[in-house]
């Protein structure tokens, strides 16, 4: 997994947290975490979020991974879920209990100021991923999750948006309470902020970038020919360019690309050096031949990209490992149990019931259920949970539906 969110117990595979019980639920915890109660209907209603709405899809997508599938519908009838879902966001909402006590026992107030910085970080941390889904779908034929019918991409802000109100509340807690365990402990020094800056000068170089539009690769060629032999781009770009809107301007395209992204853009891997000509390379996506130049490099001042530097340090590698085994070493110390339907609780993790053998199992084509001998020992069934067809989940309840509970 890509978020932050995600390191609450490393071997999670989606996140959702869930709501505490309530008076009216009417079923059993599905866990308890140091006395603190995950309701089954909070569980089922975090189960229907994926599977109900498109933001539930779409964040489901991007957790597990562009390319990965996933099976969630189980076997029975109406919403039944596979029992490795089931306890994958059974998982999370253990795990993400278990990191906002851990806050808890370390003093970390989370304040609406928070709050409000975990839900813009959050809104960008997934329009990166969306993206990042939505071209991989592209590349392979397909359609990507977090796609309307109109064909837009949602947006980070769009999906939480599109949660109900206490999944939406609960993601963004989660995002909070990771960014305070991840600040807490962390050099997030002025001195460790200028180290790293210095050392990664590439990072915050801004590049103004000028292009030459052609429709051929004969033509671009003839283009940079007259270049490497004097002739200025601009003065190519005026007389050449098929890109009506920069070539009046000699090419230039702005200066808000940094050397990674023109380098990473034209699919290179030396450095762009200024004012030498680069290319002809090819636009996947319209055919045209083009020919860039960067024609100026500044360097973005400190004051501007520490506060970024400073959530790239939090972020880094080491520092989420480090958070990573201490939210593992609380869970081993903390009183975590789970209903049996489910499976049972070895730290860091939900462990799935093991399954009868099948033929004890439900089965789907004919609607009946085979006896097991009198010796036989049955797994009882977990509520709203399928078998799913890879045979890897638990046997379902009663009718296999979902209760929502009050």
């Amino acid at each position: 997994m890509k978020r932050i969110a995600s390191l609450a117990v490393p071997v999670l595979a989606v996140v959702l947290a869930g709501t505490l019980a309530t008076a009216c639920d009417v079923l059993p915890a599905a866990a308890t975490v140091n006395g603190t109660t995950l309701s089954q209907a909070g569980l089922n209603q975090a189960l229907q979020a994926y599977t109900h709405t498109q933001a539930g899809a779409c964040l489901l997508s991007v957790e597990v991974g562009a390319g990965t599938s996933l099976q969630v519908q189980g076997t029975g009838s109406g919403d039944t879920y596979t029992m490795q879902f089931a306890d994958d966001i059974l998982d999370n909402r253990i795990g993400n209990t278990l990191s906002r006590q851990l806050a808890a026992a370390k003093h970390l107030d989370i304040t609406a100021g928070d709050l409000a910085t975990a839900r813009h970080d959050l809104e960008s941390l997934l329009d990166g991923e969306i993206a990042s889904a939505a071209s991989v779908a592209a590349q392979s034929g397909g359609v990507s999750a977090c796609e309307t019918a109109s064909g837009a991409t949602l947006t980070g802000a769009q999906v939480l948006a599109g949660l109900p109100a206490s999944e939406r509340a609960a993601q963004i807690r989660n995002q909070a309470v990771d960014e305070a365990l991840l600040s807490d402990g962390a050099n997030l020094s002025n001195r460790a902020v200028l180290r790293y800056y210095l050392a990664n000068p590439t990072q915050f170089q801004a590049d103004c970038v000028s292009v030459i539009v052609t429709d051929t690769q004969a033509h671009a060629q003839q283009y940079l020919t007259e270049i490497n032999a004097g002739t200025s781009f601009a003065s190519v770009a005026k007389a050449h360019s098929l890109d009506a809107q920069s070539a009046g301007s000699g090419g230039a395209i702005g200066c808000n690309q940094s050397e990674a992204q023109v380098d990473q853009a034209l699919q290179q891997t030396a450095p762009v050096k200024v004012g030498k000509p680069i290319g002809p390379v090819q636009d996947s996506a319209s055919g045209a031949w083009l020919l860039y130049e960067v024609t100026k490099r500044t360097l973005e001042p400190l004051s501007q990209v520490a506060s970024g530097i400073r959530q790239q340090l939090m972020e880094s590698a080491s520092n989420v490992s480090r958070v990573s085994r201490e939210v593992v070493a609380f869970s081993r110390r903390s009183a975590v149990t789970v209903d049996p339907r489910y499976g049972s609780w070895k730290p860091p993790s939900v462990v799935p019931p093991v399954a009868p053998p099948a033929r004890f199992l439900l089965a789907a084509a004919s609607g009946s259920v085979a006896r097991p001998p009198a010796s036989a020992s049955l797994v009882p069934g977990a509520a709203g949970v399928g078998t799913g067809a890879s045979g890897s989940g638990g046997p379902t309840s009663s009718g296999g539906r979902t209760t929502s509970g009050g």
